[in-house]
């Protein structure tokens, strides 16, 4: 019978993904990597992790013979895909399982924040409801959306949104030929025309900040943003000082520079919706990266 493989873990890793890729080989986790003999890790061709992990080059350098990453999620700003090329080492993710259910958060977020249906519950909850009237809030259908990064999530998000009745418009750092919604190529234009704007691009150094006090400006008090791309996509301080100036009217953010632990001056501001990354995170969404993932390792070990 041949040896089972072993299969590097990077980083945390649900259950059910660590339980499917028991079925393949045998799991090593991050700190048990270097207490394997040195031949052992040398024939590690295979290891996992995720986007919110990425791959340290002090792992790496434990396991000389590894060939392909598989990583759970979409993003690659934590990957240094130069130093993955000189190692010979090819990373694959799983961008196709998450931009659904990113997307359809997207929309989510957007409806909650226009509607502030997160405090609308927590009036009825109070017990003031009687005595006191909610007020009106946004109404969503035939506003405009300007979707920053029309990728895979963001041409879904796109779609969506015109569905209920929006009007997308998108930038990007080209325009795309098949898009059948208008191209802005300037940002600040962007955010100027737009009631609405939704972060869907990747994160890294070319994205760092990208949504900083112009943008904001240009987007204007009447404008919400909606963030399921990367924290490190917006200047979180100039976020923060337009929404406590009103110079924006809201902000719901799926993603944070400081996860798990976001700057708390967030938490106090009533004009924001907080969720802990948690846009791809579905009970299908697990099965399905689960068998994604072994799918995957499988083709890498060959």
């Amino acid at each position: 019978m041949a040896e089972r493989p072993d299969i590097a873990l990077l980083g945390y890793m649900m259950d059910s993904v660590v339980d499917a890729l028991s079925e393949v080989g045998t799991v090593i986790k991050a700190d048990g990597i270097a207490d394997l003999p040195a031949p052992r890790r040398a024939a590690i061709r295979c290891a996992v992790t995720s986007a919110v992990n990425g791959a340290r080059p002090a792992l790496l350098d434990l396991m000389p013979g590894l060939s392909d990453i598989v990583s759970a999620g979409a993003g690659r700003d934590l990957f240094d895909m130069g130093d993955l090329a000189a190692r010979g080492v090819t990373l694959h993710d799983t961008g196709d399982l998450v931009s659904s259910d990113t997307a359809d958060m997207a929309v989510a977020l957007l409806y909650a924040l226009a509607r502030d249906i997160v405090r609308a519950d927590a009036h009825v909850r109070s017990g003031t409801w009687a005595g006191a009237h909610f007020g009106s809030r946004v109404r969503v259908s035939g506003r405009s959306v300007g979707i920053v990064g029309l990728g895979r999530i963001g041409r879904l998000v796109a779609e969506r949104l015109e569905g209920c009745g929006l009007r997308p418009v998108y930038h990007g750092r080209n325009p795309r030929p098949d898009a059948p919604w208008p191209y802005e190529p300037d940002l600040e234009a962007l955010a100027a025309r737009v009631d609405f704007l939704v972060l869907t691009l990747p994160g890294g150094a070319e994205t760092e900040r990208l949504i900083d006090a112009r943008i904001l400006s240009a987007l204007g008090p009447e404008g919400f943003l909606v963030n399921v791309a990367r924290g490190s996509v917006v200047d979180e301080e100039a976020l923060i000082d337009a929404l406590s100036t009103g110079r924006i009217a809201g902000a719901a953010l799926d993603v944070f520079r400081g996860e798990p632990a976001p700057d708390p001056r967030f938490a106090a501001l009533p004009n924001t919706i907080l969720t802990p990354h948690i846009a791809a995170i579905t009970g299908n969404f697990a099965d399905e990266l689960a068998q994604d993932i072994r799918r995957q390792v499988d083709a890498c070990l060959g």
